[in-house]
């Protein structure tokens, strides 16, 4: 009678399978809550830690398990493969945002106006009370916003301040920015328009202001303020929305509008 010899299966690669596993949807759910059910940031970040860390784990144990099957013989590649390919789905945007961290400054205040900054007046009241202050931090995030994002400037249309005043909050409601305070410009005040801004992923809220002021009849000044609730690094989320809401402003002011049939 032949000799059977058991089987040597690789615990690693066991074990990246469940924790690569686990980390999904502990991910996917931590995501889906503080976007959609207003999830706590704080116990947010804590629960992504989880599924990060997890998942990094996953990783370094299907690696390993990659090691010992070539080596030894061992069974278990088509489960260290599940457990690398779910931590790779997990790690991928936070990797992403990482590079980030490598080209981009640490400022989570970007404004178009560095010497007069916009206040943000009501956001005060709807902030948590963990929340960064809305103060502006100063000279110093000014000179590194001028370095990184020199495209960050003030938008000036040749259109009635109120005009741009209609087209600047209809674009934010069209964003889905919920919008905390708004008064149309005057002949002696700009018009304000204060909103929060959820991030496209994780739905951080950052506070916005817009502030049009009127030059003359046909002449419009546009500046805006974009701040980050939590962490000191915003990945470059102030100023793309900026710049993306400008450009957005700007197209939809150029865009004809038909004149309506004579009846």
């Amino acid at each position: 009678m032949p000799a059977r010899y058991p089987e040597r299966w690789s615990r690693q690669a066991r074990w990246s399978r469940r924790l690569g596993i686990f980390a999904v949807p502990v991910a996917v759910l931590t995501t889906l809550l503080h976007r959609f059910a207003d999830l706590d940031t704080q116990a947010g970040m804590v629960l992504l830690g989880v599924a990060l860390a997890l998942a990094l784990c996953a990783l370094i144990l299907g690696i390993g398990a990659f090691t010992v099957i070539w080596t030894r013989g061992f069974h278990g590649t088509r489960q260290a493969i599940v457990g690398v390919f779910c931590a790779v789905l997990v790690l991928a945007w936070p990797a992403w945002l990482t590079a980030h961290l490598v080209y981009l400054p640490a400022i989570n205040d970007v404004t178009t106006d560095w010497f007069d900054p916009p206040e943000l007046r009501q956001a005060a009241r709807v902030r948590p009370p963990d929340a960064l202050s809305t103060e502006y931090p100063g000279k110093e995030v000014a000179v590194r916003q001028r370095q990184a994002y020199p495209e960050i400037v003030p938008l000036f249309l040749g259109y009635s301040a109120n005009e741009v005043y209609m087209a600047a909050r209809t674009l934010a409601e069209d964003r889905g920015w919920d919008i905390l305070y708004d008064i149309p410009p005057g002949l002696q005040e700009a018009g304000r328009i204060e909103a929060v801004a959820p991030t496209l992923i994780f739905g951080f809220r950052d506070d916005v202001v817009i502030v049009v002021t009127r030059l003359g009849p046909q002449e419009t000044r546009v500046d805006m303020r974009s701040v980050s609730r939590f962490g000191r690094h915003d990945f470059g989320a102030n100023a793309a929305r900026i710049y993306d809401f400008l450009t957005g402003l700007t197209a939809r002011m150029e865009i004809p509008v038909e004149p309506e049939p004579a009846s």
